[in-house]
C-alpha cells in the first residue's frame, strides 16, 4: 500500500517532465535543397536528431510569420570524433553575409542571403544528455520561407539540431530511438 501512495505522485510527475520536454523528432537524411526536412510547427520545441556524413549538408525548411523569434543550435554526441563539429547556417529572404560569423556558403544559389554561426563547440550537459553544444543562432525573422542547413564538414557524426519554444508534447518513435544513437554516437 505504501508504494501505491508514492508511485502515483512519481508517474504524474514523470509524464508531466515527459509532456514538458523538447519534442524528439528523426530526419532520415535531407542531403539536398530539393529533399529538405520540413520542420512542422516551428513555433514548437524540438529536437531533431540525424546521423551526419562527412562531405554532406542536411537541410531543413521552416515557414514562419512576421516578428517569429529563431533560437536554434547544433548538438554533438559527447562520444562522437572531436573533430566533428558541424557547421550551422540559416538562408532565406532579408538575410545577408552579416558583419559576424563565417562568410556566406558557396554551396547557396546566387541571390539567397545568409548568416551562420562559427562552428565551435563547448561541452554541454543537461535535461538527460552529456554533448558538445554549437553556438546559438538567435534572430527575429520576416514573414516567409527560410533554411536551416547543417554542413557536416569532414567527419561523420550525430547531432541534434534543437529549437527553442512552446513546450508540448508529442514526438515519434523515431525520434525517440535518434536520441538514443545520438547518445552513442552511432
Amino acid at each position: 500500500m505504501n508504494r501505491a501512495i508514492f508511485a502515483l505522485p512519481l508517474l504524474a510527475a514523470l509524464l508531466s517532465c515527459a509532456a514538458l520536454a523538447h519534442r524528439p523528432v528523426f530526419n532520415p537524411g535531407s542531403g539536398s535543397r530539393a529533399a529538405a526536412f520540413a520542420i512542422a510547427e516551428p513555433e514548437v520545441s524540438q529536437v531533431i536528431t540525424a546521423q551526419g556524413k562527412r562531405g554532406t549538408r542536411d537541410w531543413y525548411t521552416l515557414k514562419v510569420p512576421a516578428g517569429f523569434a529563431l533560437n536554434v543550435a547544433v548538438f554533438v554526441g559527447a562520444q562522437c570524433n572531436s573533430a566533428y563539429r558541424p557547421q550551422l547556417w540559416l538562408a532565406g529572404p532579408g538575410l545577408g553575409n552579416g558583419s559576424s560569423g563565417p562568410s556566406r556558403p558557396a554551396f547557396l544559389p546566387a541571390g539567397v542571403g545568409a548568416v551562420g554561426v562559427p562552428n565551435t563547440y563547448t561541452p554541454y550537459s543537461g535535461h538527460g544528455v552529456t554533448a558538445r553544444k554549437g553556438q546559438t543562432l538567435a534572430r527575429t525573422l520576416g514573414a516567409g520561407e527560410y533554411s536551416l542547413v547543417v554542413d557536416n564538414g569532414a567527419a561523420d557524426g550525430w547531432y541534434f539540431l534543437s529549437l527553442a519554444g512552446l513546450e508540448k508534447g508529442g514526438g515519434t518513435a523515431e525520434g525517440r530511438e535518434g536520441l538514443a544513437r545520438f547518445g552513442a554516437c552511432g
